[in-house]
């Protein structure tokens, strides 16, 4: 028997008043249908019960005082709250349902997966060679840097708006200020890779297997961006999320308090 946590909840329910209230079992029959129930389906579940010796709590309240009417179960929520319990868990449920689950199974699932965990991988490397290759460098024409700061500081300003096209490459590797900011430009010093020669090369910026390394984490952020944009639309299905986080409170409540749904009492 494989239902939904909706369907379940019911179930559970709806088989928990027939216990604790035997009287009432023909009602709770006719109630099934309208969750979508059948009576094999609460068949099942009370063979399920009976093979695993599941035993009613002598100390419920409703257990206690089988002569009141209705649904009072609880000295701490009043009957009208009790329904706003069930019937919020029940609205925030079938807003999950609705919303579904990941296809963990799907391409675009397990591409997304292995980006992130390739980015986790090569990321630090790819830092750390970076690192090496700046240190190593010479300055290059950089000297000159100071008188064009202006030229620099807006070649730097137009390559950081260009980046923006970029999940995480750059068009100019712009390493922070040289010299103090410029009154007359508007601009100050920057360091820029590209102005600088690179001994492993003899060439002005990184070596080409840093490029490459920096190519491969523009495909891989690529990818992980696309994973997160459609994963977006499962958040509030997701662990953590608000919404699943509030459902977990209300059933916290109802476990807590032994709360049974009224709805399902049926008539009198």
């Amino acid at each position: 028997m494989v239902l939904s946590r909706t369907k379940q909840e019911h179930l559970v329910n709806l088989y928990t008043i027939a216990k604790r209230y035997p009287a009432k079992k023909t009602a709770v029959i006719s109630k099934l249908e309208d969750y979508g129930l059948t009576v094999d389906d609460f068949n099942e579940y009370d063979s399920l019960m009976v093979a695993q010796n599941v035993v009613e709590d002598p100390d419920s309240l409703t257990n206690k005082y089988p002569e009141v009417p209705g649904f009072t179960q609880s000295d701490k929520y009043s009957d009208d709250q009790i329904l706003k319990i069930f019937e919020s868990r029940d609205s925030l449920m079938n807003i999950i349902e609705d919303i579904g689950e990941p296809d963990t199974e799907a391409e675009w699932f397990k591409s997304g997966k292995d980006a992130t965990a390739r980015i986790e991988e090569l990321r630090p490397f790819y830092e750390t060679k970076k690192a090496e290759e700046w240190e190593g460098m010479t300055e290059g024409v950089q000297p000159l840097a100071d008188i064009y700061g202006g030229a620099l500081g807006a070649l730097t300003q137009i390559g950081g708006i260009m980046d923006f096209r970029h999940d995480f490459k750059e068009d100019f590797h712009e390493r922070g200020f040289l010299s103090s900011w410029n009154p007359l430009t508007l601009f100050g010093a920057f360091d820029l890779a590209e102005y600088r020669e690179n001994p492993l090369t003899g060439k002005m910026g990184f070596t080409p297997e840093l490029l490459a390394m920096e190519n491969e984490l523009e495909e891989l952020y690529g990818e992980r961006r696309r994973f997160d944009e459609r994963l977006g639309q499962y958040s509030e299905a997701l662990p953590g999320s608000d919404t699943m986080q509030e459902i977990s409170e209300l059933n916290e409540i109802i476990t807590q308090e032994k709360l049974l749904d009224p709805r399902n009492f049926g008539e009198q």
